[in-house]
């Protein structure tokens, strides 16, 4: 490959993401605010020479703010995001070979909504109940199958708007998952011109994803639109609000 003489480098990062299984509000301390958000972004696995040797070692380590210089932002369909979030745990779940696991929660509709419902949903309402921020809202979606991870889902676009206008203001874009199917050339182009860098090759293709709307009943997405109006912020909430049309 050849090395780019211009222009700025894509790295992909969580920014520490979410555990799937655990209490809404027993995360990570790296995704409380905004400030954490930052240097979670930052931080993953590099390639370190060592100067006494000459030797590449991989490291775990955060990267200097100075060398972030732009941000991609990607937005998935809240609704294809939590049940997507679903299969990587039963993924991980089939790795531990968890047989009982598997069996009960099998990785079709079904197993969703019995996981969310049955599993998470019995195992944190009491919890769910007495969090402040479900105040008024609660008995509205717990239902939802996987209510938290939506909350999950508006947290981390929140804190991902206001670090890069605040916390470490710089150039972003914003593309919306469904582009790369919609408009292919155009979304390439743009982010090209983002990045500054020029088609030097033909992209790969690329695979659309599914759709798991149907994984939800009208009255729970329903729900879920009145949740994001009142939780998201208005960046958020902007970028978001055509899923609910």
């Amino acid at each position: 490959m050849r090395e780019p003489t211009k222009g700025y480098l894509l790295t992909k990062t969580h920014c520490g993401g979410y555990c799937f299984d655990c209490f809404v509000e027993g995360e990570s301390a790296d995704t409380q605010n905004s400030t954490t958000f930052v240097k979670a972004c930052g931080r993953g696995r590099y390639v370190s020479k060592n100067s006494t040797s000459n030797q590449f070692n991989i490291v775990t380590a955060h990267s200097p703010m100075e060398k972030i210089a732009r941000a991609v932002h990607i937005i998935r369909d809240p609704f294809d995001n939590v049940v997507a979030r679903f299969h990587h745990f039963y993924k991980s779940m089939r790795r531990e070979r968890s047989e009982m696991w598997l069996a009960k929660y099998p990785n079709t509709r079904d197993g969703f909504r019995d996981y969310c419902n049955n599993d998470l949903g019995e195992k944190w309402r009491e919890k769910e109940q007495k969090f402040k921020p479900f105040n008024g809202t609660f008995d509205l979606i717990k239902d939802v199958p996987c209510h938290s991870d939506f909350f999950r889902y508006i947290q981390w676009h929140n804190l991902a708007f206001e670090s890069t206008s605040n916390e470490h203001p710089i150039p972003t874009i914003i593309i919306h998952y469904e582009n790369y199917t919609d408009n292919f050339n155009k979304t390439k182009d743009a982010l090209l011109k983002f990045l500054e860098q020029d088609e030097v090759n033909e992209p790969p293709a690329f695979t659309t994803g599914k759709t798991y709307r149907n994984y939800f009943t009208e009255e729970e997405i329903a729900a879920v639109s009145q949740m994001f109006s009142k939780f998201a912020n208005r960046e958020t909430w902007y970028y978001t609000k055509h899923y609910f049309n």
